[in-house]
């Protein structure tokens, strides 16, 4: 009988995410592919950034769509997009498989590995989604899909990368709390900076003591924390979130009030729009890009770069 599945998926597995379930989110999908007969390639990472180079080898000199499936979290995805040579004919794919998986729960991607890589293999949704990218200081130019910012919760992505705690969530299936716990501590030992913050062509806005400033093409970072509620994937426009100096007690109460998307109350939090940022601090900030933190810097630009093709 004739294969219904022309198309042959190129598997990208982290099988360090979520502290080693990343092998065994892979051997759940690679059962379903066996099972309807799907064909695919895998590439099993062994270091990390080698999702960069997968991916820059497949899209490379492509004549007909590439369909990059990842197995990974949210890092993984950021690799990938980084290594895509050719936007026009590739299509990226995701399960949810790493301990934050924003970028699936922005996407809504089935929590159930086996239904999501089903609905992917019977019932693709194909849409067009945002990307940016980021130039700091001297560093060569990086993309983001998610988020990218700078202060705060680069500091919290930073620890949780580095953290015990982190893991130690993760095998008890918490992992998310990992980005509460530190955040909380990050609240009384951040040191903050003064900064100039333009965007688009507007005037700059001048930060006495920046706590942090993030921009999002999606709702959720840092594990499911909606900072800019109305960000839209699709629109073209980065979102974002700017804090500046608060007492501390606030600080604590507006990180309570953020899960409900009440942290916009307070006076010293402020949400924006536009298609470029550019932020010049007097100190070196730590720099996330969708959980990933390169290095520091203290000149950093923004801005909405193109389109990605998504499936789920």
């Amino acid at each position: 009988m004739e294969n219904r599945y022309k198309e042959c998926l190129e598997v990208i597995v982290n099988p360090e995410a979520s502290s080693g379930k990343g092998i065994k989110t892979w051997e759940c999908v690679k059962s379903i592919l066996d099972e309807k007969n799907a064909p695919y390639n895998v590439h099993i990472l062994a270091a990390p950034g080698q999702a960069t180079y997968v991916a820059a080898r497949l899209t490379r000199e492509l004549k007909e769509d590439c369909h990059i499936l990842v197995i990974g979290g949210d890092g993984t995805l950021n690799e990938t997009l980084n290594g895509i040579k050719d936007l026009e004919h590739t299509k990226l794919s995701c399960v949810r498989s790493g301990s934050g998986s924003d970028f699936a729960l922005n996407m809504k991607i089935e929590k159930d590995v086996a239904k999501a890589v089903i609905h992917l293999l019977d019932e693709p949704e194909e849409t067009e989604i945002d990307f940016g990218e980021v130039r700091a200081d001297d560093y060569p130019p990086r993309r983001f899909l998610i988020s990218c910012g700078v202060g705060y919760d680069a500091d919290i992505c930073k620890e949780v990368s580095e953290s015990r705690v982190k893991k130690l969530f993760n095998r008890i299936g918490i992992g998310k709390l990992s980005y509460l716990f530190i955040g909380i501590k990050q609240i009384f030992t951040r040191k903050k900076t003064m900064a100039l913050l333009y965007l688009d062509d507007k005037k700059p806005i001048r930060i006495r003591k920046l706590f942090f400033v993030v921009g999002m093409n999606h709702k959720y970072e840092g594990g499911g924390v909606p900072f800019c509620p109305d960000a839209d994937p699709a629109d073209g426009i980065m979102d974002v979130c700017l804090v500046k100096d608060m007492a501390k007690p606030l600080l604590l109460l507006a990180v309570a009030m953020v899960y409900s998307e009440n942290h916009l109350r307070f006076k010293n939090i402020n949400c924006y729009r536009c298609k470029s940022m550019y932020l010049a601090a007097m100190k070196p900030q730590q720099i996330h890009l969708d959980g990933e933190t390169p290095y520091e810097a203290r000149r950093i630009r923004w801005e909405t770069k193109g389109k990605l093709r998504f499936v789920k």
